[in-house]
């Protein structure tokens, strides 16, 4: 089957970047690329049935790249997809349509003799999720220096909750099947990607008496806690007289069990350094205890990744310098891992500065990629993909793993702040959406949020189902 795409002309680094990940990456088709001056994108087989899909992202940024006037016009136009049929697989029919032609004109998909005309921009859409596009242009942030969920076009459009990537992918490759069969796409297994960020390995573990001390004036003065300051002489008591098992934050070899339970492997992800203070947490590589954790976590089989401190995310050397110390530390406890993955501190991140510097690194994978505020799919995706660099107009060697919900963003007062049961429905219609295109689910829960009952049941449901 010889497959060849037919490209306007310009922004080539970026079209075969996205021509590669969707076509090559995503749907393991072999094809070639060739460039006409006509102003859609054709997809042709033996060059004698054809797709033409719109090509209005790239050729709106003519002159315009990474500028407001390049940004989708709002609010988007919503193309029906019934009219495919019932076997496409969407999440919804109602398809946002980001880049494109307007889908109230009875032309935006016709079928005529071998060739399908269909008026959605698929490729430049998938480019603007996938890159991150928006989050160049728009310059509004949160606290953290984050760009901030209620700015997202996913958001404002309603669409969050849905992978509109792998909604497009379905609608190409129903249109694939359409004008050429027999044809095969990559097949994929849908993955539970469990994940824990330690920013608070032990809650009384690693302080001096001195600190223990403090924080019992602090339940009695600051906080006016009965109930706190029984927690505090209650664990720390237990915690001096049985060991660090005690510590209530201690929950590692549960999670561990939880996973080896279901077959899965979890990541736990560590700070190497302190680049912001006390904010990157009050344990180092060098305690004892902390090396016996790693030697545990890496013996059970499962893997250590870099937890990239509170100021890596804008700067390569400490990224660098953090990633050498995690791997110096491992080698000297002869821990040996093939791939490295990251994820930043408070999920912080610019792009496309945060890919550059993970890919300096030496990283293999990133996966910060959510909102802190809400979960879904902030890159409109659940595979894992390679990244492109948008101010530098190339593609990288690193890949995102999008990270679709972590448990605070769902639990937290200062964010969702639902209770267990609509907190339930929330982690498994996000999980529901990723099964639904074999996809992976990323879940980050932290070790710290596992010591109450109620939440290791809800914990345990929501990998269960």
């Amino acid at each position: 089957m010889a497959i060849t795409v037919y490209m306007p002309k310009g922004y080539r680094d970026e079209r075969d970047y996205i021509l590669r990940v969707i076509l090559g990456e995503l749907l393991g088709l072999e094809y070639q690329v060739d460039s006409w001056d006509r102003e859609v994108t054709c997809i042709s087989f033996n060059n004698d049935s054809n797709i033409i899909l719109a090509d209005t992202f790239f050729n709106k940024s003519r002159g315009k790249w990474l500028v407001d006037s390049s940004l989708p016009q709002q609010p988007l136009k919503v193309w029906d997809a019934s009219i495919l049929g019932d076997n496409v697989n969407l999440i919804h029919k109602n398809i946002p349509v980001i880049y494109g032609e307007d889908p109230d004109d009875n032309l935006f998909f016709n079928i005529n003799n071998n060739t399908i005309k269909l008026g959605l921009d698929i490729f430049g859409s998938a480019f603007f999720m996938l890159t991150r596009y928006e989050e160049v242009v728009k310059k509004e942030r949160d606290i953290h220096n984050r760009f901030p969920v209620i700015e997202s076009l996913a958001f404002q459009e309603g669409f969050l909750h849905r992978p509109i990537v792998n909604e497009y992918l379905e609608i190409l490759w129903e249109c694939i099947k359409r004008v050429c069969q027999p044809i095969r796409r990559k097949k994929r297994e849908f993955r539970n990607l469990l994940s824990h960020d330690v920013d608070t390995p032990y809650d009384f573990a690693l302080y001096e008496s001195k600190t223990i001390v403090k924080r019992i004036a602090g339940d009695i003065i600051r906080r006016k806690s009965i109930r706190d300051l029984y927690k505090t002489i209650t664990n720390s008591y237990a915690i001096k007289r049985y060991g660090i098992k005690s510590d209530p934050y201690n929950t590692f070899d549960y999670i561990m069990d939880v996973s080896e339970q279901y077959n899965i492997t979890s990541a736990f992800y560590f700070i190497p350094e302190h680049s912001a203070g006390k904010i990157d947490g009050d344990y180092t590589l060098d305690d004892y205890r902390i090396r016996i954790l790693l030697k545990n976590i890496h013996q059970r089989g499962h893997e250590i990744g870099l937890h990239a401190s509170y100021n890596s995310y804008r700067d390569p050397m400490q990224t660098i310098n953090e990633l050498k110390k995690l791997k110096k530390t491992c080698i000297e406890e002869n821990i040996k891992q093939e791939k490295w993955g990251s994820r930043q501190h408070y999920l912080r991140w610019e792009t496309p500065v945060t890919f550059s510097n993970c890919e300096e690194a030496g990283l293999e994978y990133d996966t910060t990629l959510t909102y802190a505020g809400h979960p879904g799919f902030r890159c409109g995706i659940c595979y894992e993909y390679q990244v492109f660099d948008l101010e530098k107009g190339r593609s990288l060697n690193l890949r995102e793993r999008p990270l679709i919900v972590m448990e605070g963003s769902v639990l937290n007062k200062s964010y969702m702040g639902l209770d267990i049961d609509d907190s339930y429905n929330v982690f498994k219609g996000l999980k529901d959406n990723c099964r639904m295109y074999s996809g992976d689910y990323t879940l980050l829960w932290h070790n710290n949020n596992l010591v109450e009952k109620p939440y290791r049941e809800l914990y345990e449901a929501v990998i269960a189902c």
